[in-house]
């Protein structure tokens, strides 16, 4: 089967790399052909999303993202089926879609409550926003698979083909810590916390937590670091180095407000830290609650006070870290592992002609 790839981003794109970027080798040993055309490349991205001199405007990446898929649309006949990655302007536009189903089996794919309005961001985007687009999308698609049950119990209301295929973490990308050895070597252990500019208000949600413990918490993402109005070590999320700097944690963290949004959302960062044997402290919302058992690989919480004694417990005792971070990456390897994911996909690919 010859496929093609319309992903939101390049590989930087966290949505695109882990839903699709990460599987391409996988997927092509299990015969699928593969090839990959990103809305937004990884030069816009790089000017939209990171730390650069040189930055671009939202209507430069929807003229570009217009551009690319127009192109697209010109060689789809060349391929067996299209794959859609979470659509191309959720919310407010679905002709590519629709024109894409007329021609090909078209599979869609989606990690956000995309059918949602976002808060913050583009003021304009959020008001052209429309939920009828992204209903219309999942309607003519062949086939959809979404990144958790929340997510599908919305897209089988308009469509009965739809899979459940949870994000997934490449083992090898996240070598197993001594967690124990390396906070003997080291002195203070780390809270971290990664992300992007989008998710990092999140962590204001534990200002007090942190002022109370009077720790500085260590955060990865693109973004500005001052909007969250209390000390951090910051670190410049980087491709290159993404790896490294979360091994330099010792407690990875995860809070979320418990709204319709953060449901839908496939705990992706919580994954990451349990590849690297990392304990885990989370907020008890939507998917954490699958990915984490409680007290056995990481700790759920609710409230303010659950946060300041989970933490205090696990910054005491190195042993418990240790414990909890061996339980969490063999967790990652039974249950979310990339080869399942891929394994997943390609039989979705497969029944496309009998459905």
């Amino acid at each position: 089967m010859k496929l093609l790839f319309l992903t939101q981003t390049s590989a930087l794109g966290p949505s695109s790399r882990y839903r699709v970027y990460q599987l391409l080798p996988l997927l092509e040993k299990l015969g699928i052909h593969c090839e990959v055309s990103p809305a937004i490349d990884e030069q816009l991205y790089r000017q939209l999303y990171l730390f650069t001199k040189e930055r671009s405007s939202r209507r430069a990446a929807f003229l570009a993202a217009w551009r690319k898929r127009r192109d697209d649309l010109r060689r789809i006949d060349s391929f067996d089926a299209v794959f859609v990655q979470k659509g191309v302007f959720p919310g407010l536009y679905s002709g590519f879609e629709s024109r894409i189903a007329g021609r090909k089996p078209l599979v869609f794919d989606f990690d956000d409550a995309i059918w949602l309005p976002r808060e913050g961001g583009n003021p304009l985007l959020r008001a052209l926003h429309r939920e009828r687009t992204v209903q219309d999308i999942l309607h003519c698609a062949t086939a959809v698979i979404a990144g958790n049950e929340f997510l599908a119990e919305y897209a089988r209301r308009f469509n009965r083909n739809v899979t459940v295929i949870p994000s997934a973490i490449d083992l090898d990308r996240y070598p197993s810590q001594l967690k124990l050895a390396s906070m003997n070597a080291r002195g203070q252990p780390v809270i971290g916390w990664i992300g992007s500019s989008t998710t990092l208000p999140y962590l204001k949600a534990l200002r007090q937590v942190f002022e109370k413990l009077q720790f500085v918490p260590r955060v990865i993402a693109s973004g500005d670091p001052t909007v969250l109005g209390f000390p951090v070590d910051f670190r410049p999320w980087r491709p290159e180095n993404e790896s490294a700097e979360l091994a330099q944690f010792d407690i990875g963290i995860a809070p979320l407000p418990d709204t319709p949004w953060e449901q839908g959302k496939c705990g992706v960062k919580v994954l990451q830290y349990m590849a690297c044997g990392i304990p885990v402290v989370a907020s008890a919302v939507g998917v954490h609650k699958q990915i984490i058992q409680h007290g056995e690989n990481g700790f759920l919480v609710r409230t303010e006070a659950e946060w300041i004694e989970r933490l205090q417990v696990l910054l005491a005792d190195a042993a418990l870290r240790a414990r909890l971070g061996a339980s969490s990456r063999r967790r990652v390897g039974e249950k979310f592992a990339v080869t399942s994911a891929a394994a997943q996909i390609a039989a979705v690919l497969r029944r496309l002609g009998s459905d």
